[in-house]
């Protein structure tokens, strides 16, 4: 889970807030910058590039472990952020048949 002590989110948020301008600022050698779709491989080299730097030597151990904390990271995305999503556009548009109560 995220939800890390105020005083560790306040070492760390200052290098986020700089990784996220990074990501967002480099447009020239993006085709369209207005389109999410260009960042996704940038989101991804970053967050590869912590990833293996953290983990330096690679083991079962560690792959298994950072798998998991990927997986969880994909869970509370999903809960938080994709979830409500779809629950507003069930409202919009209707629910599908199968799906009623």
């Amino acid at each position: 889970m995220p939800y890390i002590k105020e005083e560790e989110r306040l070492e760390l948020d200052s290098c986020i807030d700089q990784m996220i301008v990074c990501i967002f600022d480099n447009k020239t050698s993006l085709s369209n910058p207005h389109d999410f779709q260009n960042y996704l491989g940038r989101i991804n080299y970053c967050f590869s590039r912590v990833l293996g730097g953290l983990m330096k030597e690679p083991s079962y151990n560690k792959v298994a472990m950072i798998t998991g904390v990927l997986e969880n990271i994909k869970q509370e995305f999903y809960r938080r952020v994709a979830s409500p999503y779809e629950d507003k556009k069930i409202l919009e548009n209707g629910d599908i048949r199968e799906y009623q109560k």
